[in-house]
């Protein structure tokens, strides 16, 4: 499949802004970018506004009226936050499946089916029977979050039973990367704990970890997501399948900690609907896309420290 354009929703966010840049760089692809600015920063892409292949509207994802000039559709938009969204329920529910299913019902208007890669969640496996987890593990929804973003993934499956869906998700594990900590948004508590830890150290104040610290997660750094995407799009057959996208290795938050901020550290309370471990089996997405993770943690941490 040529690919001349393509759209990324949520442009303007952490994973979205650094996901335009790869593009850019390393595509000739006219490429057009929708935010609502809800958590997104239109600093992280106005570098870009006086490109001609690059096109940015400030809308949302139920504003877009078609897809018929797109070959690829890069779904980002969401609202990314598992505690706020045990308590704006509608909000989140409208942000991470309403809208989303908007671009599956353009798609059937027009007739007009570009592949769609969507952004999935780990999340999805709440408290993992397997570990490492592979994408067949058992659905364990943790958080309305969780199980928004398991309700599209059944959509795209669902409708494509019956109208020619083209789709690949990813189920990205614990991103982290730069930009990962927007100070104007108003759940920023709730970003990625490496940008949270990051900004307090910058800040000269102690790093705050929930619970005890001993939880483990799978941390992917930003590029190495859109790396991910990007396979996923020029990937020639149509697969309609799930993919994990993580390092393959643990790192308990309190290791982090140190790693960041010495024992410049403090314990707060333990949050609810967060899984004690993410750790991606990314066997799949290895042998089919050829993808495999290249930035480790560590080294992200003591470049940022030298």
């Amino acid at each position: 499949m040529k690919i001349n354009k393509v759209l990324i929703t949520g442009v303007c966010g952490f994973i979205g802004s650094n996901l335009l840049d790869f593009l850019f760089e390393n595509t000739n692809w006219k490429i057009d970018g929708v935010d609502n600015l809800s958590t997104g920063s239109i600093k992280n892409i106005e570098h870009l506004f006086n490109e001609d292949r690059f096109r940015f509207y400030k809308k949302q994802c139920k504003d877009l009226k078609s897809l018929k000039v797109y070959d690829v559709v890069f779904h980002l938009a969401a609202l990314p936050r598992i505690q706020p969204s045990f308590i704006t329920i509608n909000e989140h529910l409208d942000a991470n499946l309403n809208q989303s299913i908007h671009l599956i019902e353009l798609m059937i208007k027009d007739n007009h089916y570009p592949k769609l890669v969507f952004s999935g969640s780990s999340s999805v496996y709440g408290t993992p029977n397997l570990i490492p987890t592979p994408e067949n593990a058992k659905i364990d929804c943790l958080s309305p979050y969780a199980f928004q973003k398991y309700e599209f993934e059944k959509y795209l499956e669902l409708v494509s039973n019956r109208f020619p869906l083209n789709y690949i998700v990813l189920r990205y594990f614990n991103p982290f990367g730069d930009r990962s900590f927007n100070p104007l948004n108003k759940d920023n508590a709730y970003s990625s704990v490496v940008g949270i830890f990051l900004n307090r150290k910058n800040q000269g104040k102690l790093l705050q970890i929930t619970g005890n610290g001993k939880q483990k997660r799978d941390f992917v750094h930003v590029l190495d997501l859109a790396r991910a995407n990007y396979l996923s799009a020029i990937y020639p057959k149509k697969l309609n399948t799930v993919f994990n996208v993580g390092l393959g290795k643990t790192i308990s938050i309190l290791e982090l900690a140190k790693m960041i901020n010495g024992n410049n550290f403090q314990f707060i309370d333990k949050r609810e609907g967060e899984s004690e471990i993410t750790f991606a089996d990314i066997t799949k997405i290895n042998k089919i896309l050829g993808w495999k993770p290249t930035i480790k943690i560590e080294d992200y941490i003591n470049k940022l420290n030298t």
